[in-house]
């Protein structure tokens, strides 16, 4: 079974493609909530997988996004099964909300939810009912309804998305997946072998042999 973990890295993302740092949850079964330096300089990023995983898989997408749903659907559950939970890779999701307003309402909802310890399961929800682009599905009320049906605290989520806790948080990562990771579309991806840092970029949702062709030979 895949543990969580946050990735610490450098507002320009510095950290994350030149050496990655990693700290652990004391509980592999709980989220960490995000966590800010004293003076604002590092922002955190919430995998899944193993501390020893020798490949990281970055997928930037948008909540909105049709390909990124069927990257989700076609692709990534046997990324899960065959890397994630075997400990050879780890899965980071970086924001690019872009498509409608509902896109960064749904991205900060994911954070409130981790500060519940929930950010993966809020996040697996939020692609299973994706609709069309801002016709309801991620309103106020639906989020809402996502967070009840995850039995999460509703007070602590409606007062943490009332408050727009989590906007620069996303607007963050929106920022690091366009300039430092140079996304232009979603989905997209950044694979990173964890001892040369050697990375290789892709654009759409890619089928899995795909993966398989890149990731194997960091293995």
């Amino acid at each position: 079974m895949a543990k969580t973990m946050i990735i610490a890295v450098g507002v320009v993302a510095v950290i994350l493609v030149a050496a990655i740092a990693i700290s652990f949850s004391p509980n592999s079964s709980e989220f960490d909530n995000t966590q800010n330096t004293t003076e604002n300089e590092f922002e955190t990023l919430i995998a899944l997988g193993s501390e020893t995983a020798p490949v990281t898989i970055i997928e930037i997408g948008d909540y909105q996004c049709e390909m990124c749903k069927r990257w989700f659907e076609k692709t990534r559950p046997e990324i899960i099964e065959n890397y994630v939970d075997t400990g050879k890779a780890n899965l980071v999701f970086i924001d690019l909300p872009f498509l409608g307003n509902d896109s960064i309402t749904a991205a900060e909802a994911t954070y409130c939810a981790d500060d519940q310890g929930m950010y993966w399961d809020y996040h697996v929800k939020l692609y299973q009912l994706q609709q069309h682009v801002d016709d309801g599905w991620a309103s106020q009320v639906r989020l809402q309804a996502i967070a009840f049906d995850l039995d999460l605290n509703m007070d602590k989520f409606n007062e943490c998305m009332n408050s727009k806790k989590h906007y620069n948080t996303v607007n963050l990562k929106k920022q690091m997946a366009v300039i430092e990771f140079g996304a232009d579309s979603t989905p997209s991806f950044i694979i990173i072998n964890n001892v040369s840092m050697d990375k290789i970029k892709l654009s759409g949702a890619a089928p899995y042999s795909t993966f398989k062709e890149i990731i194997d030979p960091m293995l």
